[in-house]
């Protein structure tokens, strides 16, 4: 009998020079483990353990009752994009319309189409190292090369312009700024932001700001926004959001962008022929959130600072662990790299393995964001866990020679 060989599944260049979030795949190990029955602690994947307020879920429940179900415009409807309008001209007195808004299904969403609206293959798009996992991917994906400017740990890991000029070639076309960072925590300070900013603005460099962890800055760190530039840069400043860890609403899928109205236009047609609007009961509860849930977010802040204060001193007294504390958002980012060169540890990767499977704690190796030295820990988990955790993990630490 003659067989016929199986045709092969061609994918594109374009889905191929991309990785799947290591994040996302420390979570699918630890849960494989957990489905066996083993006991984990996860220090991995960046989720609130809070509740999404029960203000915020009365509204997503009303908008079902009401019968908002239907589509809305691609770019929001007018009450929520009204909403973030007003957040910031509250907060930092600018000169904001519903124009200069467009929401989408998650801050993810926002950035990614925003880099398809504004990075041409060959462009170059500066990149503070350690960085989120997902910037330098987006910016591959949509034809650009990412450059990373290095940052300093005995400067809290925080963005300087003298850092990013270095790196700024006739071909750059953007820069990225995440402040309070993940995974570093790191909070850029404003004299800084400002400086990248005006020498952005007079290169026609975009910035694009994402501040998702605003409300997470602790001790003497100020959080500041990039909006505070945009009335005098309205082409430079670009800034991206998320009700996700804010308000506890990751599941919801809401982010937001503010920028020119030329791009929410541009990236609106972007998310008109791929999701077209988020979720409309997820837009009727964040106007909900935005308008009276300032004390659920006091409250999840006051629990951070706790875990926070507790855990940078436990953790660093774990042989081999070294950590500064972080200015905002709500991990860990430890130097681990003193730990390598026992058998089966030689990098960030090996040694978040060897947590796993012998301390039975997960966490991500430092190499998904740009640091092969460090692991991050969250800590959005409880004090409980945290203790747990780090007793695992300095028990482990231990079995290494």
């Amino acid at each position: 009998m003659k067989t016929t060989a199986r045709p092969t599944m061609r994918l594109t260049r374009r889905v191929t020079s991309i990785q799947p979030s290591p994040t996302l795949a420390v979570l699918a190990r630890a849960q494989e483990l957990i489905a066996q029955g083993v006991d984990i602690i996860d220090f991995g994947p960046g989720e609130p353990d809070f509740d999404t307020p029960e203000i915020v879920r009365a509204a997503g429940k009303r908008a079902i009752d009401e019968g908002h179900t239907k589509y809305t415009n691609a770019l929001g409807t007018p009450a929520i994009r009204d909403a973030v309008a007003s957040k910031y001209r509250d907060a930092h007195g600018v000169s904001l319309k519903r124009d200069n808004i467009i929401i989408g299904t998650g801050g993810k969403q926002e950035l990614f189409n925003i880099l398809m609206a504004l990075v041409d293959t060959g462009d170059e798009v500066i990149i503070p190292r350690p960085y989120w996992v997902s910037f330098p991917d987006q910016v591959t994906f949509a034809g650009g090369t990412p450059v990373f400017a290095r940052t300093d740990p005995a400067s809290h890991f925080r963005p300087t312009l003298s850092a990013i000029e270095r790196e700024v070639t006739p071909r750059t076309r953007g820069v990225i700024i995440n402040s309070p960072c993940n995974p570093t925590g790191a909070v850029i300070l404003r004299k800084d932001l400002e400086e990248i900013v005006s020498f952005c603005s007079a290169r026609e460099i975009f910035v694009l700001f994402d501040e998702t962890y605003e409300f997470f800055v602790y001790d003497d760190a100020k959080h500041v926004s990039a909006i505070e530039w945009f009335d005098e840069y309205p082409e430079t400043v670009i800034v991206v959001n998320s009700m996700s860890k804010t308000f506890s609403m990751t599941g919801w899928r809401l982010g937001f962008a503010v920028a020119h109205p030329q791009l929410i236009s541009a990236v609106g047609k972007i998310q008109g022929h791929s999701t077209s609007n988020p979720s409309a009961i997820s837009q009727f509860a964040a106007v909900a959130a935005l308008s009276s849930g300032g004390a659920e977010i006091r409250r999840m802040y006051e629990a951070y600072v706790e875990r926070r204060h507790w855990l940078v001193g436990a953790i660093n007294r774990v042989r081999g662990f070294h950590c500064d504390p972080p200015d905002g958002a709500f991990y860990l980012f430890p130097n681990v790299s003193s730990l390598y060169g026992a058998p089966g540890v030689v990098d960030s990767t090996s040694f978040s393995n060897f947590l796993l499977e012998e301390a039975r704690v997960s966490v991500v190796p430092g190499i998904a964001f740009g640091d092969d030295d460090c692991i991050r820990i969250s800590y959005a988990t409880s004090l409980d866990k945290l203790r747990q955790g780090v007793e695992r993990i300095e028990q482990a630490v231990r079995k290494l020679a």
